[in-house]
């Protein structure tokens, strides 16, 4: 895959935090009513990431158990809600790396992880803060991981090809 393909991939799954953001900034008295609904769905939605990536990766499930036993971990301790999804979307981007090596496990993990951004963002939006930014500032780390990921893999093993 070429890295111009990757990195708007990686670009189009993080667009769920700004999908989010419109939905909680068209609707926010909705916010409230659909809150439990909306943690539901992304503890679903992190769930199924991973049931994905293991059924491929079923020789590194070992390491896959570890992060996410790391997830829950960090989806159960920490209170406040924008350093959680911060640590989360870290490891989305090494997830997201780790599913370039297929094509049809591509593209469902980069929907999921669309998917798991809009609800996490309308979680996240509070009205009187305006910390529309800040949510898209703080979770940046997904796009920086897994394009880092990506050129050191790519550079990697370009070398060990020579």
């Amino acid at each position: 895959m070429q890295f111009i393909n990757y990195f708007f991939a990686s670009v189009i799954s993080y667009s769920g935090l700004v999908i989010g953001l419109m939905l909680v900034k068209t609707a926010p008295e909705e916010q409230k009513p659909l809150e439990k609904y909306l943690i539901l769905l992304r503890k679903t939605l992190l769930l199924l990431i991973f049931i994905f990536m293991a059924s491929y990766y079923f020789n590194y499930y070992l390491s896959l158990t570890a992060l996410l036993a790391f997830l829950l971990f960090v989806e159960h301790k920490i209170a406040d809600l924008s350093r959680k999804t911060a640590l989360i979307y870290i490891a989305l981007g090494i997830l997201f790396f780790l599913s370039s090596k297929n094509t049809n496990l591509f593209a469902i993990e980069a929907s999921l992880i669309m998917l798991y951004g809009v609800p996490t963002a309308s979680l996240i939006y509070k009205k009187k803060e305006k910390n529309h930014y800040k949510i898209i500032f703080y979770n940046i780390g997904f796009v920086l991981v897994s394009n880092l990921l990506f050129l050191l893999g790519y550079h990697f093993s370009f070398l060990t090809f020579r």
